[in-house]
């Protein structure tokens, strides 16, 4: 709920601040080191840093006593990006205080600090800007949309076995019989499944998702959702690089993904 954001509060200087510096200070020509230090960038930013974020807040939150502020429960809380000459709409996010300091495009303003799991949910599932850029004024380091997405696909992947991503009429999808076929992923979830009754049936297929190899797993069931973790983190250790994507039969996917194949279990 929008009391979840933390307003207008202090964020300082973090490990990500000082990888930054030193990638500015680092000569460009030096590729070792530069990939080195945009290994060890790319990792906090994903799954360690926080980002302080412009917004604007409608309507206004009450400051209280505390100095916290309360939202009202139906407020609305838009990011305010940018443009930029070369990328266009861009989602500015600042490492500290500081940085975004030297910011005077958005007057009035509110603050959040917020995370990469909240910032790439809102620049991969919708289309208001091409990426996010870190420290704008400074670094000016650009990250693209669709590299966002395949960051925190790889993220879900590595938590729980799964990944998320929103499907729309025009995104790219293959859906064919894996070759080699992942004997031992097909095992373990049949194994899973024979331990939910709740489970009528599974199909397991290849699917190329903007391009990107991965599983599919397609459910029978009532509520499906509530088995997506259960099966993603089972099949964690038998993905291997390609992520496993969890649908339930009865969406435009599941029901196309399975016309005319056998499951590979059913009650």
């Amino acid at each position: 709920m929008p009391n979840k954001y933390r307003i207008n509060e202090k964020l300082e200087s973090q490990e990500l601040h000082k990888l930054l510096t030193t990638r500015r200070a680092t000569a460009e020509d030096d590729t070792a080191s530069q990939n080195k230090l945009m290994d060890a960038i790319a990792t906090e930013i994903v799954m360690k840093a926080n980002f302080v974020c412009a917004v604007k807040i409608s309507p206004e939150p009450i400051k209280e006593n505390n100095g916290t502020y309360k939202l009202d429960d139906n407020a609305k809380v838009s990011f305010m990006l940018l443009e930029n000459e070369k990328f266009g709409k861009i989602f500015p996010v600042f490492t500290d205080d500081s940085e975004l300091e030297k910011c005077d495009a958005f007057g009035e303003h509110y603050t959040i600090i917020t995370d990469f799991d909240y910032i790439s949910g809102v620049i991969a599932d919708g289309g208001a800007c091409e990426g996010m850029m870190i420290n704008p004024f400074d670094d000016n380091l650009f990250i693209s949309r669709n590299a966002v997405s395949k960051w925190r696909e790889k993220k879900q992947v590595l938590r729980t076995g799964r990944a998320n991503h929103i499907i729309t009429g025009n995104t790219p999808v293959d859906v064919y019989t894996p070759n080699p076929y992942p004997l031992k992923l097909s095992n373990k979830l049949c194994e899973i499944a024979k331990k939910l009754p709740e489970v009528n049936a599974l199909w397991l297929r290849g699917i190329t998702l903007n391009g990107d190899q991965g599983y599919l797993l397609v459910i029978n069931a009532q509520q499906p959702e509530r088995f997506y973790d259960i099966f993603g983190i089972a099949g964690k250790e038998f993905i291997g690089k390609f992520p496993l994507h969890i649908v339930p039969l009865n969406g435009d996917l599941g029901r196309k993904a399975t016309l005319n194949v056998l499951p590979i279990y059913s009650k």
